[in-house]
C-alpha cells in the first residue's frame, strides 16, 4: 500500500469515527455501522493488517463479509426498535 492510499484511509477512517459519534450522541444506531468501519479501516491501514490479510485472503474476505452482515442486521433490528416505539 503507497502512501497516498494510506492518507485516504486514515481520512476515511477520522471521518467514519466523527460522523458516527455524532450520531451515536444524537441517539441513532447507523452511527455504531460507522465506528465500526472506522476500526476496519484502521485495521487495513496498518503493516500487520496488510501481512495478515495476505497471509488469509478467504478468512480475511469471510471476516469482512461477516462484519458487514452483522452491521446490516444491527442496523436492520435498530430500525424494527425505532420503528415500534
Amino acid at each position: 500500500m503507497n502512501s497516498r492510499q494510506r492518507t485516504w484511509l486514515w481520512l476515511a477512517a477520522i471521518a467514519s469515527f466523527i460522523v458516527g459519534l455524532a450520531l451515536v450522541w444524537n441517539d441513532s444506531g447507523a452511527g455504531w455501522f460507522l465506528i465500526i468501519m472506522g476500526i476496519l479501516y484502521l485495521g487495513a491501514s496498518t503493516r500487520a493488517g496488510q501481512a495478515w490479510a495476505a497471509s488469509n485472503p478467504r478468512l480475511g474476505r469471510w471476516g469482512l463479509v461477516g462484519v458487514t452482515l452483522l452491521l446490516v442486521l444491527l442496523a436492520v433490528v435498530s430500525g424494527a426498535v425505532l420503528l415500534l416505539n
